[in-house]
């Protein structure tokens, strides 16, 4: 493994790459952390797969109030642009991305739009369904300050309520309208890739949010394998419990038969919308992942 830190891509950020000597394929990783956070905290992370047979590319991007699907997003899109015209050395046809926390949901936005797979531990998923259930608490939650304060002290005030409102009424400007719109539950289509996520049963991230992503994958034909573990630790925290589901699932996606596999499913699905019989039987098949939720 060789390990090339803060390669230059372009407005001020920087990126990571841990370089495989055989890599199977690549992957683009996005750290967690709100308000702040940068690819130092993906740094186990990042070396542990590439231990594990993949390239890896650990990004900074930069975190403001536009959410997951603004200034963020854009900065990953630019990071997996700037990997696949980089001299670096894999099969682009075997490149997927991965995130923590709020890199969980930047990376699911990231994979549909640029219908790559996706892995994500702990990402915000169902932004309406988590503020109307907890909407008891008000919406004053955005004149809190948390800035600087560890998620473990936040934890340890039992805040994680309030700090949660708080970020995802940062992400839509106090517009409680937009929250459906601003969840990449929104955005699956039948054209989005395989998605592997990880949630624990009692950490500040609702499991519930992967559950409906799960659902409405499945609606559209596109397999999404859960994962939920027990206890209550959050994004990178379960590293050992969430590693080898990873590396199964990246192993998976990577292999020869899945893009045969994925393109077969949206071509019968295409047909089935269009409402035109499929000219071929053959039944879908997928490599095997972690266990579903």
């Amino acid at each position: 493994m060789r390990v090339l830190a803060d390669l230059e891509i372009g407005d001020m950020l920087a990126i990571d790459a841990y370089v495989s000597d055989a890599p199977s394929g690549a992957i683009l990783l996005l750290h967690g952390g709100w308000p702040e956070g940068d690819k130092s905290e993906a740094a186990a992370l990042a070396a542990r797969l590439c231990r594990s047979g993949f390239t890896v590319f650990a990004t900074d991007y930069n975190i403001d109030g536009s959410g997951p699907g603004g200034r963020a997003l854009e900065d990953a899109v630019a990071a997996l642009r700037w990997i696949k015209a980089s001299d670096f050395e894999f099969n682009r046809a075997c490149l997927a991305v991965m995130g923590i926390s709020l890199g969980g949901t930047i990376a699911i936005e990231v994979g549909m739009r640029e219908r790559i797979p996706v892995a994500a531990w702990s990402a915000l998923i169902d932004l309406k369904g988590f503020m109307d259930n907890t909407a008891t608490l008000g919406d004053s939650d955005h004149l809190r300050d948390y800035r600087g304060v560890s998620l473990e002290t936040i934890v340890a005030a039992g805040e994680q309520i309030p700090f949660l409102r708080g970020v995802v009424l940062g992400f839509v400007a106090n517009n409680l309208s937009l929250l459906a719109s601003t969840s990449p539950l929104a955005r699956v289509t039948h054209e989005a890739a395989r998605m592997m996520l990880f949630n624990s049963t009692n950490e500040i991230i609702p499991a519930v949010g992967m559950a409906l992503m799960q659902e409405k994958m499945t609606q559209f034909g596109v397999p999404c394998s859960t994962s939920l573990l027990e206890g209550s630790e959050h994004g990178s925290e379960y590293l050992l419990s969430a590693l080898p589901g990873t590396v199964e699932f990246f192993r998976g996606v990577f292999s020869p038969d899945a893009a045969a596999a994925l393109d077969e499913a949206h071509e019968t699905l295409d047909h089935q919308l269009n409402g035109i019989a499929p000219n071929r039987s053959s039944g879908m098949h997928y490599p095997s992942t972690d266990a579903h939720v």
